[in-house]
């Protein structure tokens, strides 16, 4: 709204968003009285969901698995919640590979008499909890600054095959904490 006006911010959240359009606007400007309304709505939203974040990390601490999840790198606590609850009683998979096929992180093979052709991954299994392990994996190695012996094997991987293709391989989770 604000930029047809020719009034452009940069990027913000919260408490800092709405200073920042309050400044930009000022008290003279004729969308002034629409902009403070919207501003009142935005404030009403972000405690809402300060609260909805707040109970969902109550939820995490609670339970003992969800908290051992969370000590991986680059797992927190959404994708920590969301394996818990997808995965349910771990003691119906054999071994860490079942749990991968079972999200859908193996890779499609196409087989013709002596043709055997490795594809790329299924993609069967719970699509949202897939996104957020290729997104711990992600973390994982661009923003965690702390060495571990997990990284260490995703850093070996991206060198042997890429970069692009070691993030998808990195997610089935290899080594959890039951």
């Amino acid at each position: 709204m604000l930029k047809e006006y020719g009034l452009l911010l940069g990027r913000s959240i919260g408490l800092q968003f709405r200073r920042k359009v309050l400044d930009l606007i000022g008290d003279r400007h004729g969308l002034a009285p629409v902009i403070h309304s919207l501003l009142t709505i935005h404030a009403q939203v972000c405690r809402e969901q300060e609260k909805l974040d707040r109970q969902v990390r109550q939820l995490a601490h609670q339970d003992d698995t969800t908290r051992r999840l969370m000590t991986v790198p680059g797992i927190g606590v959404v994708t920590a919640l969301t394996f818990r609850h997808t995965i349910d009683d771990p003691s119906r998979f054999r071994s860490a590979a079942n749990v991968g096929a079972y999200l859908g992180l193996t890779p499609k093979r196409k087989q013709s008499g002596e043709t055997d052709i490795n594809g790329r991954v299924s993609r069967w299994g719970d699509r949202l909890l897939r996104s957020y392990l290729y997104e711990a994996a992600s973390v994982l190695m661009h923003r965690t600054k702390k060495w571990s012996t997990l990284k260490a094997w995703g850093m070996r991987l991206s060198k042997r095959i890429g970069i692009r293709l070691a993030e998808p391989v990195m997610s089935p989770p290899g080594r959890w904490l039951w």
